[in-house]
C-alpha cells in the first residue's frame, strides 16, 4: 500500500513519535496528553478517519514505573475511542521475549495483532497471529506471511507450529 494517496486525501495520518521526538527541545517533554493534544487538532481539523501512532513504545521509556504507563495508556486509549477513527497503536516486544515492551499494551485494545519473526527449523519466517479480536471469533493460528509489491500476503492455510 502507498500511503501517500491516502495522507493527501486525508484519510490517512501517521504520527510517528520517533520524528516527533527529535523535534521537540525537550524529548522527554513527549508524553500521551502532548500527543493527545496533537492528535485532537489533527482529528478536528483534517477529518481523519485512520490514525496510526508508532511507536507508543517512546512514552512509556519515559515513564517512571509501569503502573503509570498503564494508566496514561488506558485514558490514551479512551481519548482515542472517543474520536471517531480507527486507530492504530505500534508498540515493540520486549527483547525478554514478552509479547509487548511494558505487558500492559494489549489489554486496552480492542484488536491485538502480533507480527513475529519465528525460527522454524532454522528458517526465520515472518509471522503473524491475532491474539485478539473484541467481539468475533478468529483463527488465533499462527501464520506465515509475505511483503510483496501488492502488499501483505498471509497463508491462511498454514500454521506455524514453532512460535509466539
Amino acid at each position: 500500500m502507498d500511503p501517500t494517496k491516502y495522507e493527501t486525501t486525508g484519510s490517512l495520518t501517521i504520527v510517528d513519535l520517533g520524528e516527533l521526538r527529535k523535534l521537540e527541545d525537550d524529548a522527554d517533554a513527549l508524553d500521551f496528553r502532548s500527543i493527545q493534544a496533537m492528535i485532537d487538532g489533527l482529528i478536528e481539523n483534517n477529518d481523519v478517519k485512520r490514525l496510526v501512532v508508532d511507536s507508543i513504545a517512546i512514552i512509556g521509556l519515559q515513564q517512571k514505573n509501569g503502573r503509570d504507563f498503564r494508566k496514561d495508556l488506558f485514558q490514551f486509549g479512551r481519548f482515542l475511542g472517543d474520536k471517531d477513527t480507527t486507530s492504530v497503536l505500534i508498540t515493540e516486544c520486549s527483547e525478554s521475549g514478552e509479547m509487548t515492551r511494558f505487558g500492559v499494551e494489549q489489554f486496552i485494545t480492542d484488536s491485538f495483532i502480533f507480527l513475529g519473526l519465528d525460527n522454524v527449523k532454522g528458517e526465520l519466517r515472518r509471522t503473524v497471529v491475532v491474539r485478539k479480536m473484541r467481539l468475533t471469533h478468529h483463527d488465533t493460528s499462527v501464520h506465515p506471511f509475505l511483503i510483496t509489491k501488492k502488499g501483505m500476503r498471509v497463508s491462511s492455510d498454514v500454521k506455524v507450529s514453532e512460535g509466539r
